[in-house]
């Protein structure tokens, strides 16, 4: 007899206890807590966002896929309920015709501009990497950064312009909300020692400017995605970063910055009452190609806002220890596949008493142990066998 699946549950997996074969799955009010996905390639993590992901489409549930390698998007077309269809938006980074663009300065809220700077600079640190840093390109990169907000129509093809074009800068002075932003441009800027110290900002933010998918999304498409109008039509919005087409740096800048556009769609949820929100869930698949330790801690607070999320990447040595204690720290459920040596010996303290070491080495594909968050408390752990989402249809 076929089981009844219920419509307020994801189901993922059944469990392997004896001749116990039940299906089982979480709650949409304990999903909001966040699923971790740790495992080998080719361990079953793919099957199991693509069982999660259908339910959502299938129940008519808002998500967004944030996939960095195209097979998963590909997956999850190929299983799209045709009553969906129309909900779809495809933001293709690998198509050199794309049509949609997406501006992180565009129309942010007065009080979230020096987050969106903070989290537009923490990206760029992490693209730059420690000895392209320096506290003055910070410092000089956070004040433009800062000027452009406060301006009614800016892109990132503006940085430049700022530094360069006496006129364009003197035009946006009178926009700037902030007395201490306006001090730096007014008083601290003209006291420059001339290019020397705007060359590095100049030199880096050409350069990825200069990569012509990325001025493409950035600058030159005028058709705009609204995340905010996204989640609240409960749309799907799948999100191709494909390595092989952009590059690791195109990955992490593009991702970093669509992830920091949606905490602060998140956060604008404010003007809606808590109980009229509606549910909607992020897919982060290898979510430390761009992921910061101020987005993973963002996601932890956007659960007040009804803003779920499903992260899942290969190993932990991938993480930064900020960005990993801020996952683990906050995480409702977590499903570990097969893992290596050094993980097994991390899951194994996170697990106590239940699994050792050497049982996340020898799980077999598809088999997981797993930590679930059940009515707001975290379970025992225990095994099950993840599920396809073939078995969730009606015969």
């Amino acid at each position: 007899m076929k089981p009844r699946f219920k419509k307020e549950i994801s189901y993922f997996a059944r469990v392997d206890f004896r001749d116990d074969c039940r299906f089982f799955g979480i709650h949409q009010l304990d999903r909001l807590t966040g699923m971790y996905l740790l495992g080998k390639t080719n361990s079953g993590k793919s099957t199991t966002l693509k069982t999660l992901f259908y339910q959502d489409m299938l129940h008519n549930r808002g998500a967004c896929l944030f996939d960095c390698h195209g097979d998963l998007l590909q997956g999850v077309l190929a299983i799209l309920p045709k009553h969906r269809v129309q909900d779809v938006i495809l933001f293709d980074a690998t198509n050199p015709n794309i049509k949609l663009g997406y501006n992180p300065l565009k129309r942010v809220s007065y009080q979230k501009r020096a987050l969106i700077a903070s989290s537009i600079l923490e990206t760029f640190q992490k693209l730059w990497g420690q000895q392209g840093w320096g506290v003055k390109l910070e410092y000089i990169l956070r004040q433009v950064l800062l000027l452009l907000l406060d301006q009614p129509n800016a892109n990132f093809g503006d940085i430049p312009k700022v530094l360069l074009d006496e006129h364009f800068r003197d035009a946006c002075l009178s926009n700037i909300r902030h007395p201490n932003v306006l001090r730096f441009w007014e008083q601290e800027f003209p006291k420059l020692s001339g290019k020397s110290d705007i060359l590095p900002v100049l030199n880096k933010v050409s350069g990825f400017l200069s990569i012509p998918i990325i001025h493409k999304i950035l600058v030159e498409n005028q058709e705009q995605i609204s995340l905010r109008s996204i989640i609240d039509k409960k749309q799907i919005l799948l999100i191709n970063l494909s390595k092989g087409s952009i590059g690791s740096d195109g990955v992490h800048l593009l991702g970093s910055l669509l992830l920091t556009a949606f905490s602060s769609a998140g956060y604008s949820r404010i003007d809606t009452p808590e109980d009229e929100r509606t549910p909607y869930f992020l897919y982060l698949d290898e979510f430390q190609n761009y992921t910061s330790g101020s987005i993973a801690n963002a996601l932890s607070e956007l659960r007040k806002f009804k803003i779920g999320y499903v992260l899942a990447h290969q190993y932990m040595f991938q993480l930064s220890t900020e960005i990993r204690n801020a996952v683990l720290g906050n995480i409702g459920t977590i499903i570990c596949f097969k893992l290596g040596q050094a993980d097994a010996k991390y899951m194994e303290k996170e697990f106590y008493p239940v699994f050792t070491t050497a049982d996340f080495i020898n799980l077999h594909q598809y088999h997981i142990y797993l930590k679930l968050l059940i009515n707001g408390k975290v379970s025992q752990a225990f095994s099950a066998v993840t599920i396809q989402h073939i078995a969730l249809r009606e015969k």
